[in-house]
């Protein structure tokens, strides 16, 4: 099955992200994402945290050091022995990440080059090293891989936690992994029903699940192969693979009515359905173009949005930043009106960012401030009011001479300036992603085959694919 990488096509209902606290959902996350169930449990259970202004940044890369504040939550969770803070002498602010790697360090596990981009073999040997072999039960019986006999690699594989980059399981551990790659394995670890059925290709009885990237939809009965369902620009998109899509589209919307509204989907609703059939073929339609073009600049589908904007300049950004209507800012968020006062006295005796770094590390109560050193990008309406308010009535390095006051807290905010901000470009490329492919999708030839699409058993299907997935959780 292609792998989705398509983000912003469709809009769903999001909860308000805050200043404070770990966000759960977010604006670069859409329900039909092949992520987005991964990227819940990971948020709502305080595993992963957001990039800042409400995004999860999917596509981003790892850091070792992200890595292992991932490691040692876990750890956290099945000891029960809390990670400590990390105590700094006056006027020194230690890396985010100390506390996290100390304690990694001080139960036995190695953590080298925090700062470097994570490879996949890296996460892997720290996901390994605070993961109890009980919480690995084989549902899969794979006893080699296209560049790796490890066993305890091949034990993430057999859990069904781990699936490789391809259809053959090869497990890539020299490369690097992007955030909804994370996701996903640290959500199958942490529950097991999201956990795949996998045999790699070239195995007799061959049933893929599209590498990691994929969403928790192993292959399911569908009708015969024959004639295409649609074509794209030519190119087919066989009954099997959009009814794969049709699952993924389904598990997504199930997962999010069942989340957010204690509903479930109901596919034999001609609504639901005609919603679900609809997104599916745009899902389809759009990976095929996208793969079409990566393949056209000789490129990953993965590498395209910076293929299509390789060094935008600082007019465009400029340009993205003021149409966007993008803020960028830092907060100390503290409890009451008394520390709120230290803080201003502190700023008032030296008004410079360094001073408010080192206030931030003494009084500051927002944890989303030590995963997003660099502030909080964001536009609006996605963070609390009080705070977008707060931000927007400053100048650009400058800070709140009065507290500001909102149902976390108090507020000291410091307004950064947004192109500055290291994700500014990572939300550029993805915004002009999405603009080529909806402009690609408008005009790109798109033939539907109603008698092939009749005979596509959706509720059936979907139905089929979710008892699979409990069965493999049994």
């Amino acid at each position: 099955m292609r792998k989705n990488i398509l983000c912003g096509l469709l809009t769903f209902g999001l909860l308000l992200g805050s200043a404070q606290g770990a966000e759960t959902t977010f604006t670069d996350v859409k329900e039909t994402d092949w992520f987005a169930p991964y990227v819940a449990v990971c948020a709502e259970s305080g595993l992963m945290k957001g990039t800042g202004k409400g995004s999860f940044s999917p596509n981003g890369a790892m850091t070792v050091a992200e890595c292992a504040a991932i490691a040692a939550r876990l750890l956290e969770s099945s000891s029960g022995q809390a990670i400590p803070g990390v105590t700094a002498p006056p006027g020194q602010t230690p890396p985010w990440y100390q506390q996290y790697v100390g304690y990694l360090t001080s139960n036995g596990v190695t953590v080298s080059e925090p700062t470097k981009t994570a490879t996949r073999q890296e996460f892997f040997d720290l996901l390994s090293a605070v993961t109890p072999s009980e919480q690995l039960p084989a549902i899969n019986s794979i006893t080699s891989l296209p560049d790796t006999g490890d066993q305890h690699v091949l034990a993430f594989y057999n859990a069904g936690i781990l699936t490789g980059t391809d259809d053959y399981g090869t497990f890539s551990g020299d490369k690097p992994l992007a955030r909804s790659e994370v996701a996903a394995m640290v959500a199958r670890l942490v529950k097991s029903e999201l956990r795949l059925s996998f045999v790699p290709k070239g195995t007799p009885s061959t049933t893929s699940s599209g590498g990691e990237g994929s969403s928790p939809s192993p292959s399911s009965p569908v009708p015969p192969v024959g004639d295409p369902a649609m074509t794209v620009n030519g190119t087919p998109i066989s009954t099997s693979e959009l009814t794969n899509w049709i699952n993924s589209v389904a598990y997504q919307l199930d997962s999010f009515l069942a989340n957010y509204y204690q509903s479930r989907l109901d596919l034999t609703d001609p609504d639901m359905l005609g919603a679900v059939l609809e997104q599916a073929q745009v899902q389809a339609a759009a990976q095929v173009l996208i793969e079409a073009k990566a393949a056209q600049l000789g490129c990953a589908t993965d590498a395209l949005p910076t293929a299509l904007a390789p060094s935008p300049s600082a007019e465009e950004l400029s340009s993205f930043v003021k149409e966007n209507n993008l803020l960028c800012s830092k907060h100390i968020l503290v409890e009451d009106e008394q520390s709120a006062q230290a803080v201003l006295d502190g700023l008032e005796a030296q008004p410079t960012l360094e001073q408010f770094n080192a206030l931030l590390f003494v009084f500051g109560t927002d944890p989303g401030m030590q995963s997003n050193p660099d502030g909080y990008l964001f536009g609006p309406g996605e963070m609390v009011q009080e705070f977008e308010a707060g931000t927007q009535a400053l100048e650009v390095g400058s800070y709140t001479k009065e507290p500001v006051k909102s149902t976390y807290g108090y507020h000291i905010i410091w307004r950064l300036d947004p192109l500055g901000h290291p994700e500014l470009l990572e939300q550029y490329r993805s915004s002009i992603l999405e603009q080529q492919v909806n402009s690609w999708l408008q005009s790109a030839q798109i033939v539907v085959n109603s008698p092939v699409m009749d005979q596509i058993d959706a509720a059936g299907s979907y139905a089929a694919y979710l008892q699979m997935l409990f069965a493999a959780q049994k």
